[in-house]
């Protein structure tokens, strides 16, 4: 019997057991200074999902507490300080407190970010093709700040060699890799997907990814408006590769991780290209590499 017919007699309830945890999967949104309604929006989309799957979100300031984020359906965790690293040390916190309160899998967005409605209903369909996933990268749509579609993707997402922070989805099998949030050196905050993805073919865990769009990323970086051929603003946020690869250390990494990270940066200059937006049915788990690999930025 092929996957598909296996798939069309499974029920609701089958595929919850399979994909999502008893208590629910928990979704982490780091926040700091973005306006109220992107903050909004981002939940909203965490509320609207189809499929009843449940689904806690928690929401931690990082030194910036909105108090109205208090009145909402969600676990507001507010750290004292901001940490200056693009996220990391509240997506770390958050996640962690998720998993001690029995939730799974863990999945994280970002303030900036919203997810289509059926995202839940993409991550249990990936999860039930590839049930030995201990990490899922689901697909996005990226778009500019107003709005405005990207056609396709960057070529680096087609073939896997990046997954953005919003789109992973983390299984209990996974769970060790998730205080790595926390613990790189903050020079590498800026490309801490990068060097999430990294960290887990070192760990040797395996991700299953599927191109079809379920989260809708808001890109800051000049190759978004140079994909519509339209003029890059002042204040995109484009990675500053001198001053990342000069704060990376690969001791300190070592140090604090355990891990044996190599940086690289991709070879040419030229900005990422949008391409073509690529199968919509996940492929093979990606394997892990035999040999140490190199984290790719």
């Amino acid at each position: 019997m092929g996957i598909e017919m296996q798939e069309a007699q499974q029920t609701p309830a089958d595929l919850q057991r399979a994909a999502i945890g008893p208590k629910g999967a928990a979704v982490v949104t780091p926040y700091h200074r973005e306006p109220l309604e992107w903050l909004e929006r981002c939940h909203r989309s965490c509320l609207d999902q189809r499929g009843d799957w449940a689904l806690r979100h928690l929401m931690v300031a990082d030194g910036h507490p909105r108090d109205e984020v208090d009145a909402w359906d969600v676990e507001h965790i507010r750290l004292p300080r901001a940490h200056a690293d693009n996220g990391n040390t509240p997506r770390c916190l958050g996640a962690i407190s998720a998993i001690n309160q029995g939730y799974w899998p863990i999945l994280f967005l970002d303030a900036d970010n919203w997810y289509q409605p059926w995202h839940l209903d993409s991550v249990v369909a990936l999860r039930h093709r590839h049930p030995i996933a201990d990490v899922l990268a689901m697909g996005r749509q990226c778009v500019l700040p107003d709005g405005t579609p990207i056609p396709g993707l960057p070529d680096e997402d087609l073939e896997h060699r990046h997954v953005d922070t919003s789109c992973y989805v983390f299984y209990p099998s996974a769970f060790r890799a998730l205080p790595l949030w926390g613990m790189m050196p903050q020079a590498l905050a800026p490309v801490c997907d990068r060097f999430m993805l990294g960290s887990l073919h070192e760990l040797g865990l395996v991700i299953a990814g599927t191109h079809h769009p379920s989260v809708v990323f808001t890109t800051h970086y000049s190759w978004g408006y140079q994909a519509l051929g339209q003029p890059v603003p002042e204040d995109v946020h484009d990675v500053d590769w001198k001053r990342v690869n000069a704060g990376f250390d690969p001791v300190e990494v070592f140090r604090r991780t355990g891990l044996s990270l190599q940086l690289t940066r991709p070879s040419g200059d030229a900005p990422l290209q949008a391409s073509s937006q690529g199968s919509s049915v996940s492929g093979p788990p990606l394997d892990a590499p035999k040999t140490i690999p190199t984290m790719r930025i």
